[in-house]
């Protein structure tokens, strides 16, 4: 009997610690603190991008509103906000490592990226796209047999992208970009004859340039994506305090200004994305 106590007594001091280090402490480090750490990108519009020297975009407008929600939640008032910028990949390191709290860009949810990060209930639904000049005479995911495809480095864009060809026996060589930007750039240069990326994003692109009429975006979509915000894995407190926002805003106004602000009068949140609101609208 003894012995058997004394084993039970060990495991309970070996198990605590195991225990203690699994414990959930995002909220009380934001509430402590009065700080919180959001990753977010640089070049994603209207999603996540710097604008005036200042995060903007849908994204970011999301996750404004999810400190406000936590404010109310954590009974304080004027959370600070620290801002950390990176492509998909950083942005998923630094949830990951502890270094942002959560990620307000243009993540795709996917169970590969939930075994190191958990994620939000989805914030959005998009779609890929391949954007070309209209003097290519490219017109489907087939002309580009022998083509350049700019496409971002490590994304779910790249892998479906790389899928969708190999389906359709293509060959096309892939031109690694860091962003946006970047990608804008490789198509302009002809460093690239095409780049795939976020349809709306590729769509925002055009809308900003000297003159859209120059691009074409092909027909043909070879994915469609639920972005989420990723977030601490295995905190789940913080998981429902940040569902718990996106509830509120689903509920209200608020995701519809938020849209429309973004995305303009012309462009209406497709069923699929209207589905989305009114599913993860949970009551209190």
């Amino acid at each position: 009997m003894r012995r058997l106590i004394g084993l039970l007594v060990l495991t309970t001091m070996v198990w605590q610690p195991l225990m203690a280090g699994n414990t959930p402490v995002t909220l009380a480090k934001i509430k402590s603190s009065k700080t919180i750490t959001l990753a977010y990108a640089t070049a994603g519009a209207p999603f996540s991008f710097n604008k005036d020297g200042e995060p903007a975009g849908y994204s970011i407008d999301l996750c404004r509103e999810i400190v406000t929600s936590l404010e109310k939640q954590l009974g304080i008032d004027d959370i600070q906000t620290e801002w950390r910028a990176g492509n998909t990949p950083e942005r998923l390191s630094m949830v990951e490592k502890g270094e942002a709290d959560l990620d307000c860009g243009t993540t795709s949810i996917t169970l590969e990226r939930q075994e190191k990060v958990d994620f939000s209930n989805p914030v959005f639904v998009a779609s890929g796209g391949v954007l070309v000049f209209e003097k290519s005479g490219i017109q489907g995911l087939i002309s580009l047999a022998d083509k350049k495809v700019a496409v971002i480095s490590g994304t779910t864009t790249e892998r479906r992208l790389l899928k969708a060809l190999e389906r359709k026996h293509i060959k096309a060589e892939l031109v690694k970009i860091k962003d946006t930007n970047e990608g804008m750039a490789a198509l302009e240069s002809g460093k690239a004859d095409a780049y795939a990326g976020d349809r709306l994003v590729l769509i925002d692109q055009v809308t900003k340039s000297s003159d859209p009429g120059r691009y074409v975006m092909l027909n043909e979509m070879f994915s469609v994506d639920p972005y989420g915000f990723a977030l601490p894995r295995g905190d789940a407190d913080f998981r429902l305090a940040v569902n718990r926002a996106l509830a509120g805003v689903y509920r209200g106004a608020a995701v519809e200004q938020i849209f429309v602000r973004w995305f303009g009068t012309d462009l209406q949140p497709s069923d699929v994305l209207q589905a989305v609101y009114l599913i993860n609208a949970y009551p209190d």
